[in-house]
């Protein structure tokens, strides 16, 4: 539970055999530890809750469980399009194809 009423967990790289081995690190913060009142998103007026920062290694399919759907999901500092499945909780986006060998992808899921 990251915050009321809001379970996550990281799965990892969908496609991968060892699906959760992609994951790094994994941070959640809650809108109150960093900030009074709340974060702000660019999308939209209800405030975030918390986020949630992963660093993850490889590319491909990349899958998350929230019983909340986000407000946003950002890849490298890019916003990215995400697939919610409310029946599942399922979060899926795409990583892309790192230019250099063993990059560590940040990732931040707010809700």
């Amino acid at each position: 539970e990251i915050a009321q009423g809001i379970s996550f967990a990281p799965i990892g790289l969908l496609d991968m055999f060892n699906t959760g081995g992609a994951v790094e690190q994994f941070e959640i913060h809650k809108a109150n530890e960093v900030h009074d009142g709340g974060f702000s998103s660019n999308n939209s007026e209800k405030a975030i809750t918390a986020f949630v920062s992963l660093r993850v290694r490889g590319s491909g399919r990349f899958g998350v469980y929230s019983s909340q759907k986000p407000l946003k999901c950002v890849v490298d500092d890019n916003e990215t399009e995400f697939n919610y499945e409310s029946e599942s909780g399922l979060i899926t986006f795409y990583i892309p194809v790192p230019v250099e060998d063993m990059y560590i992808w940040p990732i931040e899921i707010h809700v």
